[in-house]
């Protein structure tokens, strides 16, 4: 039996973010909670301990890479995924300072999210 991660989705976009999680349990996958920006992301990867993060990268107030940072401060070997339409080199750079994340473009190719969640070597 293959055991499937836990997840927290995160996304200031109410519908983006129901319609993420609905097609994430639809697949098998726990969704352990929803977040609305980067702040909201910390309080709820503390309070739920998932197995990754799924999490937008523009977002009001504080952005995924507020989430990012603080989340990595939390347990730096937190596995994260950022959603975002920002595919420059900076961005990159950015985000893949930090060990065990990964990037998906929007927008999102939904099967290639999943292949990027199941894959071996991202555990």
């Amino acid at each position: 039996m293959i055991l499937l991660p836990s997840v927290l989705v995160v996304d200031d976009d109410p519908d983006s973010r129901d319609a993420l999680s609905d097609l994430l349990e639809l697949k098998g996958i726990q969704v352990l909670a929803k977040g609305v920006n980067g702040h909201d992301a910390v309080q709820k990867f503390s309070q739920h301990k998932p197995d990754l993060v799924l999490m937008d990268m523009m977002m009001p107030n504080f952005d995924g890479m507020y989430g990012l940072e603080h989340i990595k401060n939390i347990d730096s070997s937190a596995k994260v995924i950022m959603i975002t339409a920002d595919q420059s080199q900076t961005t990159r750079n950015k985000i893949y300072k930090y060990s065990n994340t990964k990037i998906i473009g929007k927008p999102i190719d939904f099967d290639e999210l999943v292949k990027l969640i199941m894959e071996k070597s991202f555990w």
